[in-house]
């Protein structure tokens, strides 16, 4: 009797401990096409409770009706014989992205509206890098770049569920923009007794037109030099970018910006009919690593455009502990600019102008 009892009860201890089946899941988000969410599994066929009730999880079988959907990715589970569990969601309350082809060039504009990961764009047979991040707000030129994974990698998609996406938008032939989108705010889901569970989402954007308006002519380089640079200009507490209209106006920043040395260089002569001079003073800073550096001066559409960049310390850095003003003047060999706009050279985007009369 106890040679069997005890067979008996190793086979019930080896029982319960064996590992039981083993699900991963993942949600893809996608708005602006669906509006939906497509729950995919994957791992071992068993019973799941889903959503209080169950879910019956098998091997897929190939049939006519799987591979015509869109959808379907081959390596995932079938749940209750369907590809995928799909569910209706709000739409969002605007567009993640709008983005536009730049006509006679293959830039493309950005604008991003809510903070988003990733950026792709679909030209009908490529896929393309708009931006590794989107910062809500922001209205760029941008310049794609290939995506030689093409969407593996991004998100949480696995390979077949990236394959999935890429063999959808090529069947269309459709130029198409992808936005992955933060998943800290997407409504949660969540299900028990799952070894892994992934969300990826995806902001759509399926028709992309042209935006005559942000076409600008090749700008033509000008002819332009640092006229004077320093770091310790006086009176200017914050900020403070002019262009200068005439000599009078020359004469009194040149003598704040110098207004530190126990002696004051004579100012340079200006044509003011046919010179431009522009004054850039970052304020007033309360140790050193301040500076302001101009990289390019251009016309563009008949206008003045200045590439400046405005650098601050590292943090940690080791830096001077004394108060600075950094400031830099600029001379453009043209005159007749009655503004002169302040661009960032990495992003392109504006951070300022400088006006006649400020």
């Amino acid at each position: 009797m106890h040679r069997i009892a005890l067979p008996l009860a190793l086979l019930a201890l080896l029982t319960a401990c064996a590992p039981g089946p083993t699900v991963r899941m993942h949600d893809l988000y996608l708005f602006g096409m669906l509006d939906a969410r497509l729950t995919y599994f994957y791992g071992d066929p068993t019973e799941l409770r889903y959503d209080g009730g169950t879910v019956q999880l098998t091997r897929a079988e190939s049939s006519t009706r799987t591979t015509r959907d869109q959808f379907h990715v081959s390596e995932a589970l079938a749940v209750n014989g369907q590809s995928y569990l799909q569910q209706s969601l709000p739409a969002l309350a605007q567009p993640a992205v709008t983005a536009s082809r730049i006509p006679l060039t293959t830039d493309m504009q950005l604008h991003v509206r809510v903070p988003t990961k990733q950026i792709v764009y679909f030209d009908g047979s490529s896929f393309l890098l708009l931006a590794e991040e989107g910062i809500a707000g922001n209205q760029v030129r941008v310049v794609p770049r290939p995506l030689m994974n093409r969407l593996r990698g991004l998100g949480e998609l696995n390979s077949a569920e990236a394959a999935m996406l890429e063999n959808l938008l090529r069947s269309s032939g459709q130029p198409t923009v992808l936005a992955f989108l933060p998943t800290a705010d997407l409504p949660p889901h969540s299900v028990d007794g799952l070894e892994e569970q992934r969300r990826t989402a995806i902001y759509v954007q399926r028709e992309v037109g042209s935006d005559p308006g942000a076409y600008r002519p090749t700008p033509t380089e000008l002819t332009w030099e640092v006229m004077a640079r320093g770091n310790q200009a006086q009176g200017f507490d914050g900020p403070s970018y002019q262009m200068v209209a005439n000599e009078a106006q020359l004469l009194e920043l040149w003598n704040r910006a110098h207004s530190a040395q126990l002696t004051v260089p004579t100012a340079p002569r200006v044509d003011f009919q046919r010179e431009t001079v522009v004054a850039l003073f970052v304020g007033r800073k309360s140790t050193g690593g301040y500076s302001v550096d101009v990289r390019q001066v251009s016309e563009e559409n008949g206008e003045l455009y200045i590439d400046v960049a405005f650098s601050s310390p590292a943090p940690g850095a080791i830096t001077t502990q004394a108060l600075t003003s950094p400031w830099v003047m600029v001379r453009v060999l043209r005159g007749g600019y009655e503004v002169a706009w302040l661009r960032d050279p990495a992003s392109g985007n504006l951070v300022g102008a400088a006006r006649m009369g400020q």
